[in-house]
């Protein structure tokens, strides 16, 4: 199923973690097989999962919760993590319309920062909605990929 070019609506609501597993392993997780898909923050109270779907199909997922950005102390901030979006649906504004409401939950939950370490493959991605990579690359330890923090102060 190609989504690249379609206008239909995106939603966007919660999901159980278990719904986001698939996806992350199949995305994110690829390139190495057996690396795990999921992380204690999965459990935390404050946890949260989003799904994006289109046409009742889930295209993108995305966890967040509360935890202080990098060099930030003090300041109220949420992380997202496991953000994955569909191959054939990347590129149609499905991960843009998630990141937007994870934004938006930050904002009127009344964080001041939202953070990612985010892989440098995405980082134009991440740039080009208002984040800006703050410090040394580095490779992240389990999935041996190059990564930056990624910051957006809201």
């Amino acid at each position: 199923m190609d989504m690249k070019g379609t206008t239909a609506l995106i939603e966007v609501r919660d999901i159980d973690g278990a719904a986001t597993k698939d996806l992350r392993r199949r995305v994110l997780r690829n390139h190495i097989p057996g690396l795990p898909a999921d992380a204690p923050s999965d459990d935390f109270p404050d946890t949260w999962h989003l799904g994006a779907f289109r046409d009742g199909h889930l295209l993108g997922v995305v966890t967040g919760f509360s935890e202080e950005a990098p060099g930030h102390p003090g300041v109220r901030a949420q992380r997202f993590r496991f953000m994955a979006v569909e191959p054939s649906a990347q590129g149609s504004g499905v991960g843009s319309t998630l990141i937007r409401q994870v934004i938006e939950r930050a904002r009127s939950g009344g964080d001041r920062l939202l953070w990612a370490n985010g892989r440098d493959t995405a980082l134009d991605f991440y740039t080009g909605l208002g984040f800006e990579a703050v410090g040394e690359m580095f490779t992240d330890p389990l999935s041996l990929l190059p990564h930056h923090v990624v910051l957006l102060r809201l």
